[in-house]
C-alpha cells in the first residue's frame, strides 16, 4: 500500500475530472452492486436486512453496530457499516470504516471491489486504484471484465501515468492480459506506448506485447513509430537483413505479424514457405488454392519506402486454372484518400516455369507507408486498385527473391 502511494504521490491534487464521473459517463460501472449483492448472499440474514434499509433509517446502523461489538474482526460488517454511513452523510466515520474493513480483509475481492467503487464516489482516485490494484493482485481470475475497462480507461485518460508505469515495471502476472485488452481497446496510443517503452527498458517487456503495440501503432498509421518498435524486437542478426523488403527470399520462418509478411485466412488457401525445384535457396514461398473464390489478398506486407524511384523484382513460377489471374500490386496506405496503386506486375496464370516479374515505380512524398499484396489481376489493366470480380482459383504458385531496389532518390542520391 505504501509503495503505491508513494508512486501516486505525482498526481496533481486538484483533478477537476475525477476517475469517478468517466466511468459513470462512459462504462456505467456498478461494481458496488455486485460486490455488496455477493456479500449479502453468503452473510447471514441478520447483515442482509441491515444492509437494505434504506438510508436516513432511524437506527439503520444499529444492528451492523451490535455484530461488531460481537466481532471487531468481521470485515463484511464493517464494509456494510461503511456502506451505511456513507448513505446516511456520515463521510468522516464511512471513511474510517472502510479503513477498517480494508484492514480487516486486504486480499478479499467482495471488499476490495466495494471499496473501489466507494472511493470514486468520494472522488478519491488514489484509493480507488489502489483498491483495484489490490484486487486484481489478489484474484485475477475473479476480476469482473468491468475492472478490467475501468483500469484501461484510468490508463486511458493519462492522469495516471506514474501509477501505471510503476505497475508495468513490477511485471504482475496478470499484466500482459491487461495489455492485450487495452492495445485494443484504448484510444490514447502514446500512453500506450510510453508504458511499454517503460516495460522494455525494465527488460520485462514480452514478444507478445511487443507485437501488440507495433500492430496499434500501425492501425493508427504511426509508421516510424512502429516499424522503429519492429526493427528493434529482431534479433541483431536479422537486424542487418531487413532491406525494403523483409524476408523476401523466404529463408526465414513467417512470423506474420509487424513488417514481416502477413496473411490473410481463408477457407482453401494456403500459404506457406515450402520447396520447388528450381528455387535459389532453401526456401520459396507457396501459395495454393483449392477451387476457391478470393475474399481478400492472400498475403502482404507493409514497406516504409522513401519517397524516390524503385524497382520491384521477383521470381515466379506458377501452376493456376482461372480464368483472371493474380498480380503483385504496391499501393500507398493512406486513409485520407482513395488507395492509390504504385505499380502492378503481369498476370500471373496457367502453367508457367521460373521467370523474372519487373515493374518500376516511384514513391511520392505523400505515401509515408506502402502495402505490397497478391491480388487479383485488374481485368482493365489499369493503374487502379482491382475491384473484387467472382473468380475461382485452383492450384499453385511460387515466388521466389521478393525485393525492391532503389534506382535513385528525388536528390539523385
Amino acid at each position: 500500500m505504501t509503495r503505491i502511494r508513494t508512486a501516486l504521490a505525482g498526481i496533481p491534487e486538484g483533478v477537476l475530472i475525477a476517475l469517478a464521473a468517466v466511468l459513470a459517463a462512459v462504462l456505467a460501472w456498478r461494481i458496488v452492486v455486485a460486490g455488496v449483492d455477493a456479500q449479502r448472499r453468503r452473510d447471514d440474514a441478520t447483515l442482509a436486512e441491515a444492509v437494505r434499509r434504506p438510508a436516513g433509517t432511524p437506527g439503520a446502523d444499529v444492528a451492523l453496530r451490535q455484530r461488531l461489538v460481537r466481532d471487531p474482526a468481521d470485515a463484511a460488517t464493517m464494509l456494510a457499516l461503511a456502506l451505511q454511513l456513507e448513505q446516511q452523510g456520515s463521510r468522516e466515520d464511512a471513511d474510517a470504516a472502510m479503513t477498517e474493513a480494508l484492514r480487516l480483509a486486504p486480499a478479499d475481492l467482495h471488499t476490495l471491489l466495494p471499496a473501489a467503487e466507494y472511493y470514486l464516489r468520494a472522488g478519491k482516485d488514489r484509493e480507488a486504484l489502489a483498491a483495484m490494484r489490490r484486487a486484481v493482485d489478489a484474484s485475477p481470475s475473479e476480476v469482473p471484465r468491468k475492472l478490467w475497462e475501468v483500469l484501461v480507461a484510468a490508463l486511458d485518460s493519462g492522469r495516471y501515468h506514474a501509477f501505471f508505469v510503476d505497475i508495468a515495471r513490477e511485471d504482475p502476472p496478470w499484466w500482459s492480459a491487461f495489455f492485450r485488452m487495452a492495445t485494443s481497446r484504448a484510444a490514447n496510443a502514446a500512453v500506450l506506448d510510453s508504458v511499454f517503452a517503460s516495460r522494455a527498458s525494465a527488460g520485462v517487456a514480452t514478444a507478445d506485447e511487443r507485437e501488440w503495440m507495433v500492430s496499434r501503432l500501425q492501425r493508427d498509421r504511426q509508421w516510424a513509430r512502429a516499424y522503429a518498435l519492429w526493427v528493434n524486437g529482431l534479433p541483431p542478426d536479422r537486424q542487418q537483413r531487413i532491406g525494403y523488403v523483409f524476408n523476401g527470399g523466404f529463408e526465414l520462418p513467417l512470423t506474420k505479424h509487424g513488417f514481416d509478411w502477413l496473411v490473410s485466412a481463408q477457407p482453401g488457401v494456403t500459404v506457406a514457405a515450402g520447396f520447388k525445384e528450381g528455387m535459389a535457396g532453401q526456401h520459396v514461398l507457396q501459395v495454393a488454392f483449392a477451387s476457391t473464390r478470393l475474399v481478400e489478398p492472400p498475403v502482404y506486407q507493409y514497406l516504409v519506402l522513401v519517397p524516390g524511384r524503385y524497382a520491384f523484382e521477383a521470381r515466379a513460377r506458377t501452376d493456376l486454372e482461372s480464368w483472371l489471374g493474380l498480380q503483385w500490386g504496391l499501393y500507398c496506405d493512406d486513409a485520407a484518400r482513395a488507395a492509390r496503386q504504385l505499380f502492378h506486375t503481369e498476370r500471373l496464370l496457367g502453367l508457367a516455369d521460373w521467370h523474372t516479374l519487373r515493374a518500376e515505380f516511384a514513391v511520392p512524398a505523400d505515401c509515408p507507408a506502402q502495402v505490397l499484396r497478391l491480388e487479383l489481376a485488374n481485368p482493365r489493366g489499369e493503374a487502379r486498385a482491382a475491384e473484387a470480380v467472382p473468380v475461382r482459383f485452383n492450384g499453385r504458385l511460387w515466388f521466389d527473391d521478393v525485393g525492391v531496389r532503389l534506382l535513385d532518390s528525388p536528390q539523385g542520391g
